[in-house]
């Protein structure tokens, strides 16, 4: 973490909502050593960190460590109470105090601009260290155990089998050995990692599809904002690009398809040059049931290439979407590159943003 000149620490603002259903305040933990942890459900790098914050939790609890949560929204979405609550049961967060910064209040207060921001408070109220980003536990336990007034870990007790972070190249999708992890990572980061994998250099990048962030799409013509528009199917596509196919209408978040157009087949295509994992933040346009057919190649999945949350029913692979999510489509052994394609079977399939692992 890094040591920042010590400023009090600002009490939460605007945060009507607990998990617990009680109110809160960092004047309330004086005495305790505070890590706050500002994050999304639609991070995925906030996802990836969950269990080394609930490993710190369990780890320093007894010394005085306080976790709290601050759900601070990336999208609309996800600043519904509901979706929350369905959140933290997803990744086992129910015991986790989270506060629902709906107005992201809170976040701008501590001067965020991005997602997963962790903070950590003295017994005295003053904020001492920040950490931007997905963090491993040797990115904040000397920080911990500094404001703690304990000794710091002795180089072998570092290196010990028992803290030791996966080195990240060990991560396709699955673990290779699930036994060598799980003593330092409990079922959490098993839960998280085999539903999304893990980062590495080279993957292929996120990509948020709303107009708020993507210029323009792959597909040669002029598309209008806040409109349907009409793309025509590319003759060629290019690594890492999204292209249209169909009528859309194109969103500051994200699109939607309709179709009331002569071609009743619109679809998503994304050529990613490197992953093992394709994830997907998608929902409906009116909250009910949507769902689209994933294909990879310009055929419906195999058995070994469903994802997480994906089927394979008569030969034909989808994705059933109950409420905004982020959901893992396809999952192979091994990082490749594959054309995916996604075809909305419902005229209420809302795409928001690809995510790779």
């Amino acid at each position: 973490m890094n040591i920042i000149p010590a400023t009090p620490a600002p009490e939460y603002k605007e945060i009507k909502k607990w998990n617990d259903n009680k109110m809160h305040s960092i004047r309330e933990l004086k005495g305790k050593v505070i890590l706050l942890d500002f994050w999304t459900y639609t991070c995925i790098f906030c996802l990836r960190t969950i269990p080394t914050i609930e490993l710190l939790k369990k780890k320093y609890e007894k010394d005085g460590l306080e976790v709290i949560g601050i759900h601070s929204s990336e999208y609309e979405f996800a600043r519904k109470e509901e979706n929350i609550l369905k959140a933290l049961e997803t990744y086992d967060l129910k015991n986790t105090i989270t506060g629902f910064d709906i107005t992201n209040k809170t976040w701008e207060a501590y001067g965020n601009s991005y997602w997963p921001k962790h903070i950590l408070i003295d017994k005295d109220g003053f904020v001492r260290y920040e950490h931007p980003g997905y963090g491993t536990i040797e990115d904040f336990e000397e920080a911990i155990l500094d404001l703690l007034e304990l000794p710091p870990k002795t180089t072998q007790e570092t290196n010990s089998k028992q803290v030791r972070q996966p080195d990240l190249n060990d991560f396709t999708g699955q673990y290779k050995n699930e036994q060598e992890h799980e003593p330092q990572s409990g079922n959490e980061q098993n839960k998280i990692v085999r539903m999304y994998g893990m980062h590495f250099p080279g993957m292929a990048p996120e990509i948020c599809v709303g107009y708020s962030r993507l210029r323009r799409f792959g597909n040669n013509q002029k598309v209008k904002v806040e409109e349907y528009n009409i793309f025509n199917e590319p003759t060629q596509i290019m690594d890492n690009v999204v292209y249209l196919k169909g009528k859309w209408f194109w969103g500051k978040e994200g699109i939607y398809a309709s179709f009331e157009h002569k071609d009743k087949n619109p679809s998503i295509t994304f050529r990613y040059n490197s992953a093992s994992n394709v994830n997907i933040i998608t929902g409906s346009t009116d909250g009910k049931p949507a769902k689209a057919e994933i294909l990879l190649d310009g055929k419906y999945l195999e058995e070994n290439q469903i994802g997480y949350h994906s089927k394979l029913v008569d030969g034909i692979s989808s994705v059933d979407i109950t409420w905004p999510f982020m959901m893992n489509v396809v999952k192979t052994k091994n990082r490749e590159t594959h054309k995916l394609e996604i075809l909305p079977s419902t005229d209420n399939f809302y795409f928001y943003t690809f995510v790779f692992g």
